[in-house]
Formats: structure tokens, sequence, C-alpha cells
């Protein structure tokens, strides 16, 4: 007479909870991934507002500014935090645009010598060239890195 057994056997419950626990492993891997990209979107979206905030404060500076007095790579920008993290911002104007035969920025003003491009059109007088590094810093190791040059006029 046979007996017919009904259900599972120990070696096919052990089987469906290693593919179980193997799925939940997949699905917590990709989780943790999608988790460190949207804090990495977070960081990289609050260093673009910091660098846009750090070239309308850059323009300040050189409006507020003598016009015998140019602004070399003396001026740096305010660092933030931000749910520790550090928004940093390195400034660095290079040229300034000026009409040619206007002394703007005083003859005898060497910082702002080799800077100075003279140009004949009067609509793009007084523009700058300026080159801005933004960083997202935690605990010293860099997260986050951008790099803009922008003409604007202040």
């Amino acid at each position: 007479m046979k007996i017919s057994k009904k259900g599972f056997g120990l070696w096919q419950a052990i089987m469906i909870i290693l593919i179980i626990s193997g799925l939940m492993m997949v699905v917590l891997k990709y989780s943790r991934i999608a988790a460190e990209h949207t804090a990495d979107t977070y960081v990289r979206q609050q260093l673009e507002l910091y660098l846009n905030s750090v070239v309308e404060m850059t323009l300040l500076e050189i409006s507020l500014r003598d016009k015998t007095n140019c602004i070399s790579n003396d001026y740096s920008p305010p660092t933030v935090e931000k749910r520790k993290v550090i928004y940093s911002a390195n400034v660095e104007v290079t040229k300034y645009y000026l009409l040619s035969g206007v002394p703007e920025f005083g003859i005898n003003n060497v910082n702002c010598s080799a800077m100075i491009i003279n140009i004949e059109s009067e609509e793009t007088h007084g523009m700058v060239m300026i080159e801005i590094e933004a960083l997202a810093t935690i605990d010293g190791n860099v997260i986050s890195r951008i790099l803009r040059r922008t003409l604007q006029r202040p």
C-alpha cells in the first residue's frame, strides 16, 4: 500500500526560504542605491543654488568697489553649512571688458592691467568673465563639484 504525502518536504521549504531571501537582498540593494541617488541629487541641487548665489554676490562685490580697485583673487564668498554638508566656492575674475579709451579702473592699477580687454562695442562695456568652482564637502571629502565660467554685467 502506497502512502502519498501532500505538502512540502524540509528541503523544499529551505529552497523557498533561500529564494525569497535572495529576492529581498536584491530589493534592499536597489532601495539603498535609490536612496543614495536621492541624497546626491539633493546635494547637487543645493550646490547649484549656492553657485547662483555666489555669482550674484560676486557681481554685487564688483559693483560696490571703487572703480580704481578691481576685484582679483582676494574675494571669497562665505561658506554655508546645511545638514552637515559644507558648501564653498572659489571665485576668480579673469577678464574685464572695457570700452577703449575709458580709464575705468585707472591707468596705474597694476592688479587689473593684465585682466582688462579693450573692446570697441558699447553694448558689452563693463562686462566681466568670472570662473567659479563650487564644492560640497562632508567631513573634508568632496561630494559634488561644479565649475562654471560665465560672462556677466555687474
